[in-house]
């Protein structure tokens, strides 16, 4: 039974490497030392995400910790253990609970909620049409929070706050030679695929949205523009 259960999840692990758009898995924690564990099951990009679920009892779960791929053999995965910042709240007091082997590992913890950043709306409804497994979240909401800012153009602080605030697992840049998927918490690409962009010589400052403009602050007289959007976005998404 153990070994149908881990070799479903090595299965599944293996289709999330292969597969053009990052995919969801589900094992528990083991070999836990500091911050540092392991799970079973392999071939997964370094890069991606996830939570970690304590059960006190059979009706009473919590999400305790936060957990990063850093290596992925043909066997198992190592984590790095991070502190889980989704459900910030200063009013209310911290779980306390330290992740614990056994706990349930879910790797790609919201990776069907994305921020899509493409050219123009038709490059905005190609990905609708292309990804209808994923909930594109739409761009005016992020240029809204940029319009907050005062910021006319988007840096990585920026999708980190917006990937908080909105509950995302994935930012998503459609360039004219294919499309990329960021993992929020890492930053690093987990997922690509062959989708391209719509005529995307020609497309909106910074991003696909339907403002008018992105205001910067009243005594800012820069002029904030993008030339090359593939180029942006190709450094932006190396940013370390």
């Amino acid at each position: 039974m153990i070994r149908t259960f881990l070799l479903l999840f090595a299965l599944l692990a293996t289709s999330l490497s292969a597969s053009e758009e990052p995919r969801t898995v589900t094992v528990p924690l083991e070999n836990l030392h500091e911050n540092e564990a392991t799970v079973a099951v392999g071939n997964i990009p370094v890069g991606v995400s996830g939570i970690v679920i304590h059960a006190y009892d059979q009706t009473h779960k919590a999400i305790v910790a936060s957990v990063a791929v850093t290596q992925s053999g043909e066997a198992s995965t190592k984590l790095k253990l991070l502190p889980y910042r989704g459900l910030v709240q200063p009013n209310l007091p911290t779980i306390k609970t330290k992740p614990q082997n056994g706990d349930t590992v879910i790797l790609g913890y919201l990776y069907d909620r994305v921020l899509p950043i493409v050219p123009n709306q038709e490059s905005f409804e190609k990905a609708k049409e292309s990804f209808p497994k994923l909930r594109l979240i739409h761009p005016d909401l992020f240029a809204a929070e940029l319009a907050k800012d005062k910021s006319p153009l988007p840096y990585r602080d920026h999708f980190a706050k917006m990937c908080e605030k909105m509950h995302l697992g994935l930012v998503m840049f459609m360039f004219k030679d294919g499309t990329d998927f960021i993992d929020c918490v890492s930053w690093v690409k987990v997922g690509s695929s062959d989708v391209t962009s719509v005529d995307a010589e020609h497309f909106k400052q910074p991003f696909f949205n339907r403002f008018e403009e992105i205001p910067s602050a009243f005594y800012d007289w820069t002029e904030y523009r993008i030339e090359d959007f593939d180029r942006f976005y190709r450094k932006l998404e190396s940013e370390k």
